[in-house]
């Protein structure tokens, strides 16, 4: 009985390592702030401040990561977003398709300065959030994040200039 038992625990413990290789190892892997955006891939982040408050921003500056921005995700962690990186000034419009989570946009000219700031419903297909002007880039934050920071267009986004498109 006791062998096997004992051939059951090694058994298990095989499994258990196989399927999760660094288990039981005594190295465990410090998570980034940037892999705690939305999952655990690496992903570009920039660490953005407005009015004092500091940010961690995965940044998408393809066209692709663009496209797909906080699409199918469940859930943001809490003082970060998705900063959306354009080659140009242009007037920008973001929909909510397949976005399950409620968000917040703040649209932001060349110079860092945020122009519009609006509150976006999850899986809104209908709407087009647009900026009210030409603008250079777009941050997603959680639904209320800068109400409850007190921030408001005018205000200055510090961090962003290194955020250049490929």
């Amino acid at each position: 009985m006791a062998v096997r038992l004992m051939n059951m625990i090694i058994g298990l413990t095989i499994l258990v390592l196989t399927i999760f290789p660094d288990a039981g190892c005594g190295k465990v892997r410090e998570r980034s702030r940037a892999d705690n955006l939305s999952g655990t891939e690496k992903k570009e982040a920039a660490a953005l401040n407005i009015k004092g408050n500091r940010l961690w921003a995965e940044v998408a500056k393809t066209p692709e990561k663009r496209n797909q921005g906080l699409m199918f995700r469940t859930s943001l962690a809490p003082d970060s977003g998705m900063l959306f990186v354009f080659e140009q000034d242009e007037t920008l419009r973001f929909w909510m398709k397949n976005t399950y989570i409620p968000l917040a946009i703040a649209f932001i000219d060349a110079n860092g300065i945020i122009t519009d700031i609006l509150e976006m419903a999850p899986m809104d297909t209908v709407t087009r959030y647009a900026s009210s002007k030409p603008v250079r880039y777009a941050l997603e934050v959680n639904s209320g994040w800068f109400f409850s920071k007190q921030i408001k267009p005018g205000d200055t986004v510090l961090g962003i200039t290194g955020s250049s498109p490929e």
